[in-house]
């Protein structure tokens, strides 16, 4: 699989190349179409490792509400980064900077609940 995946991105990579310099506005599509089909080909293994992170997670008694949110900022950091790649591959690097920042942004608000239960559990420990 991941030899298609390589395959595939070099591919694209020189067709980008190319691309920039005859029609510039079509090169970040290239990209853009890579990404996401190198994403759909990766779409069924992503799930069963996250089916087996729950079922793993059941196992040990961890709250479910907990592995969720730890998915969901994985998830959230990694659709940032991509969101950033391709404002920087247009060549708008200030807003990819705010696309990063509003993704630290919003990890900090989700993980907000986790951190206070921490905080009580390690306030309740001490005397």
């Amino acid at each position: 699989m991941i030899i298609k995946i390589v395959a595939i991105a070099v591919i694209s990579a020189v067709i980008s190349v190319v691309l920039r310099q005859i029609k510039p506005e079509f090169a970040g599509a290239v990209a853009i179409a890579c990404s996401v089909l190198i994403i759909a080909m990766i779409r069924d293994d992503l799930f069963a490792v996250i089916d087996a992170i729950i079922t793993y997670a059941g196992e040990l008694g961890i709250e479910s509400s907990y592995i969720m949110l730890l998915l969901k900022v994985i998830g959230i950091a990694y659709l940032t980064q991509f969101g950033a790649s391709v404002c920087e591959d247009a060549g708008e690097k200030a807003i990819a900077m705010k696309v990063e920042f509003a993704g630290r942004i919003t990890i900090i608000l989700m993980s907000a609940p986790l951190m206070f239960a921490i905080i009580n559990l390690i306030t309740g420990i001490l005397p």
